[in-house]
């Protein structure tokens, strides 16, 4: 295992004007109401050896941003890619950034867990002036895409998975993010990517839902907070155009859903409320829609202000539009299907990447970049 390292004086090469494709945000929100948003770019797509994960950040509720403040690149050296980001507050309003390197070469098989790493580095103070990260320590095998949950016993769950196993997994710690086991869930309807994430219920029980592969969400349920009764996977009937969505509780008590709800491709993103646990979905409000699959709208992430704000964050056209998209909602305009509040607003672009200004050059790079897939990266990351 290498180290990610965070690079917080981010060169020309991380600038918006170099980027190819963008997608797979992630966003957080501090004590102090300053915004950070994470991610996935570098290359002409995904994957590419310049595939890194970068991080800007807002001091005004979101409308303007910083150019990148953070960056965590790839290491062809040590044979991994950075192929993701996830930001998530902790209880100690600590700042984690989690990254995912996929390990590459001819020793590491994607049947194999050790080919996925997630590290995760932790700013102290991200209201600081010039936050400080510390150093990045190792998690576990499996990718994060999702944010952790921290249940009313203290303990925190992190949804971090890989497709080795015929099970859903999950790490949980309770001494506060020092130390992290791995542990399993129900079992699996689809042996692909998974991106979990877990509600605890008023009444005790864990609910945990899945993306899959047949254009669903799936369920799982615990019996108890410790896990130690999980039911098999079951389709839901919700659907959800195989993509990440996502699921917290807000704290009025209601529970917020954010997915893709359509059986096709990636459009129809709408933010739902459950009064029930997640038993049903009362309301909607449909966040963005999408006529084609260039313009796929795909992976919601959102964070809750203490007024009750709701930011979302989300991709838009990763290699066509190239855009990151935010809208601000509440519970009210979510109830009333449309938005009531004169500060909500939806679909508002926060950093578009412009068309290659040197499209030789652009076409050059691409063609690199589908080279090294055909010639390496397929025949490496092989069963």
């Amino acid at each position: 295992m290498v180290p990610v390292i965070v690079n917080t004086s981010p060169g020309e090469e991380f600038q918006l004007s170099r980027r190819f494709w963008q997608g797979c945000p992630t966003i957080l929100r501090t004590p102090k109401g300053r915004l950070y948003a994470g991610w996935y770019s570098g290359g002409t797509g995904e994957p590419a050896p310049d595939n890194y994960n970068l991080l800007i950040k807002s001091d005004d509720e979101g409308w303007s941003w910083s150019t990148p403040v953070a960056v965590v690149a790839s290491d062809m050296k040590n044979e991994y890619i950075a192929i993701d980001i996830q930001l998530w507050l902790d209880p100690f309003n600590r700042m984690w950034m989690f990254i995912t390197q996929r390990y590459l070469g001819e020793k590491w098989k994607i049947t194999d867990t050790s080919h996925l790493a997630l590290w995760a580095a932790v700013c102290e103070d991200p209201d600081a002036e010039n936050p400080v990260w510390g150093k990045p320590q190792y998690i576990t095998n499996g990718f994060l895409r999702t944010q952790p949950t921290v249940l009313s016993n203290g303990d925190w769950l992190l949804c971090a998975y890989n497709w080795c196993h015929d099970h859903y997994q999950y790490c949980r710690s309770s001494d506060q993010g020092r130390t992290w086991r791995n542990c399993l869930a129900g079992k699996k309807l689809s042996p692909d990517f998974d991106e979990t994430m877990i509600l605890e219920r008023k009444d005790g029980t864990l609910l945990m839902l899945a993306r899959d592969i047949k254009r669903q969400l799936v369920k799982t349920e615990s019996t108890d907070l410790a896990g130690t009764n999980w039911s098999d996977g079951i389709f839901t009937g919700l659907p959800n155009a195989s993509s990440r969505f996502f699921l917290r509780r807000l704290k009025s008590g209601r529970v917020l859903l954010i997915h893709n709800e359509a059986h096709d491709f990636r459009r129809n993103l709408v933010a739902k409320l459950s009064e029930d646990e997640g038993a049903s979905w009362s309301c909607a409000l449909q966040l963005d829609d999408a006529e084609t699959p260039e313009r796929s709208i795909s992976y919601p992430d959102a964070v809750e202000s203490e007024d009750g704000r709701i930011f979302i964050i989300y991709d838009r056209g990763r290699n066509t539009f190239r855009e990151i998209l935010m809208a601000q909602i509440t519970e009210e305009d979510i109830i009333n299907g449309t938005l009531c509040r004169h500060d909500s607003y939806l679909r508002r672009i926060i950093s578009k990447a412009p068309c290659p200004a040197d499209q030789k050059e652009y076409e050059a790079l691409k063609q690199r970049d589908e080279k090294w897939k055909e010639e390496f990266f397929w025949k490496t990351c092989r069963l």
